[in-house]
């Protein structure tokens, strides 16, 4: 983003969205769950997964994909473990009242794990992360798409798995660490940008459908289609599918939402487990000690670059978080163009002004 781009308040945006939602027909929790967590997707940098995604999200309204009401079904609870199952709710929302469920167990158990099956998409993982990381409690998240296939085993041609991104945040005495990941070297969502700026990628961050690398971001889009590179690159792909092969296992087979179902696209199963330090080793005050440490001695590393700087996961979009939150969020115009323009088709007023720049 350079200086010319628009900026948007945290606030502005946030009631900007809520009001799509509203008038493509969620409730006003829903509609402010979802927006939460778009807009907190933009405060850490997941472009892809901030507001540019929401028209994507009215339309699914529109057509059906996402439900507007509901019910959470139980299909298991043991106490420390338990299982929901939607039928394409909005995915932001479940998954804040799965967190929140999950957080309040933690008061009775060391270790809660939960599955959440057939919500729709949940956007950026990392935005679920800060609160939890500042409550002292150690996470894992994955989730994936059942319904997606970009992702080919090593050895072969036509695609199985997806991107299966993974994260985890790790408490420390300052901020917490905040890692997420996908298992190949891009998501799909970064190949659709470079395509539609008509772009080469950066690198060979795809394989065509004859299975040889590529920097093409058309690969993807031939008949048959080409496929994400996994993580390690075409040497050691292998380890990449192995961790997208994880999150398959944890995030949609564990959840009863595996690939045996029907495929259709755009609903998700999900992953999550909390544990709480404080009830293993030493205790609290020797888990935040050990990892604290751990920060100090990778910042302590000589950078590789003269004047270079040492980045622990999340640093950087924890630092882009505060710098917006004062400043504004920067949008594309292109963004705000599709807003309005979805301000009008749903019969709203404009939903914010000509922003500054």
């Amino acid at each position: 983003m350079d200086q010319a781009t628009p900026r948007l308040p945290a606030a502005e945006a946030l009631q900007a969205a809520q009001a799509l939602l509203r008038a493509a027909g969620l409730d006003e929790e829903k509609a402010a769950a979802v927006a939460r967590r778009l807009v907190e997707g933009d405060l850490l940098g997941h472009r892809s997964h901030g507001l540019q995604q929401l028209p994507t999200y009215l339309e699914r309204l529109a057509d059906g994909r996402i439900a507007r009401t509901g019910s959470v079904r139980t299909l298991h609870d043991s106490g420390a473990s338990f299982s929901w199952h939607t039928e394409r709710l909005p995915g932001a929302w479940v998954l804040e009242q799965l967190i929140a469920e999950a957080l309040a167990r933690t008061s009775q158990h060391a270790v809660v794990t939960a599955t959440l099956a057939n919500c729709t998409h949940i956007g950026a993982l990392q935005a679920y992360l800060e609160d939890i990381g500042r409550r002292g409690l150690l996470a894992l998240l994955m989730v994936t798409d059942p319904g997606v296939a970009s992702v080919a085993p090593p050895g072969g041609i036509d695609a199985v798995t997806t991107s299966n991104p993974m994260a985890a945040c790790i408490p420390t005495g300052g901020d917490p660490i905040l890692i997420d990941q996908s298992t190949t070297l891009v998501s799909n969502g970064a190949i659709a940008q470079h395509a539609a700026a008509g772009r080469l990628l950066p690198g060979e961050w795809v394989v065509d459908n004859q299975g040889r690398p590529s920097n093409d971001p058309a690969a993807l889009n031939t008949e048959p289609p080409g496929t994400l590179m996994p993580l390690g690159g075409p040497a050691f792909g292998y380890k990449g599918f192995g961790f997208g092969l994880i999150v398959e296992a944890f995030a949609l087979a564990l959840s009863g939402f595996g690939r045996d179902q029907p495929r259709v696209r755009g609903a998700q199963g999900v992953f999550l487990q909390l544990l709480d330090p404080a009830r293993f080793g030493n205790g609290q005050a020797a888990f935040l000690a050990a990892t604290s440490a751990l920060v100090a001695q990778c910042q302590a590393s000589r950078p590789a670059e003269p004047g270079g700087a040492i980045r622990l996961p999340g640093q950087q979009a924890l630092q882009r978080k505060a710098e917006q939150l004062a400043q504004g969020i920067a949008y594309p115009p292109s963004v705000l163009a599709a807003l309005r323009g979805w301000a009008g088709r749903l019969g709203l007023p404009p939903l914010f002004a000509e922003p500054e720049r």
